[in-house]
């Protein structure tokens, strides 16, 4: 979460600087009123991705395989407010293959109730290696 903070404060320096650029006419108002909402698209869809499920989401809870995950790491254990979608580090064993380690998307809501170690299910495209909490 803290990369994306700093993200975001980089896309408002950046509307601060184009901002200044236009108010001291360094750079015509014209000119920067394109890159100026562009940046300005670029962090509205920033900020709402979050709360998008992936789009691969749909097709693995109907067409993935069931499998059996460790938690190796969890960094949405005290994760309040927004209820967003996040990838958490997983150990996936599929029973008719290697293991193999990926990021397990879930719920901030959801991932607040794993720990490090805990044992869930997972639905997994065996293809591309996704996985979801089942």
């Amino acid at each position: 979460m803290k990369t994306r903070t700093m993200k975001m404060l980089g896309m408002y320096l950046i509307l601060g600087i184009l901002f200044g650029l236009s108010i001291t006419h360094i750079i015509p108002s014209v000119a920067v009123a394109p890159l100026f909402l562009a940046v300005l698209i670029v962090m509205v869809i920033y900020i709402f991705s979050p709360y998008i499920p992936p789009s691969w989401a749909k097709r693995v809870t109907r067409d993935g395989k069931q499998a059996q995950a460790t938690v190796l790491a969890n960094d949405f254990a005290d994760a309040r407010g927004a209820d967003l979608w996040v990838a958490v580090p997983v150990e996936v064993k599929p029973a008719d293959g290697p293991a193999f380690k990926t990021q397990m998307r879930c719920r901030s809501s959801q991932a607040a109730k794993l720990t490090a170690g805990a044992s869930v299910s997972v639905r997994y495209d065996p293809a591309r290696k996704l996985a979801l909490l089942a």
